[in-house]
């Protein structure tokens, strides 16, 4: 990531996280303009949030590990070859 990226938040976490903010923005408006009643149209906000909420708890594992598998090659990748 240069430095341009950096200041403006368009790296890979600034994407992925206006993706996740759209995602649940684009849910809740969706499920609040359907016709539905109100106990339902709340039913399905929670059921919403809670899959959201695993969804970004599994892509924050996911990025971890990634991190992680990322440093372990570089680490590698920097050694001198053995003879």
């Amino acid at each position: 990531m240069n430095e341009v990226e950096t200041k403006n938040g368009t790296g890979g976490l600034g994407v992925a996280l206006a993706f996740i903010g759209g995602a649940l923005v684009g849910t809740v408006a969706t499920l609040l303009l359907a016709p539905r009643s109100g106990p339902e149209t709340v039913k399905r906000i929670t059921e919403a949030a809670e899959r959201s909420r695993h969804r970004v708890e599994r892509m924050a594992l996911a990025t971890r590990e990634a991190g992680q598998a990322a440093r372990t090659a570089f680490a590698s990748a920097l050694q001198e070859p053995k003879s």
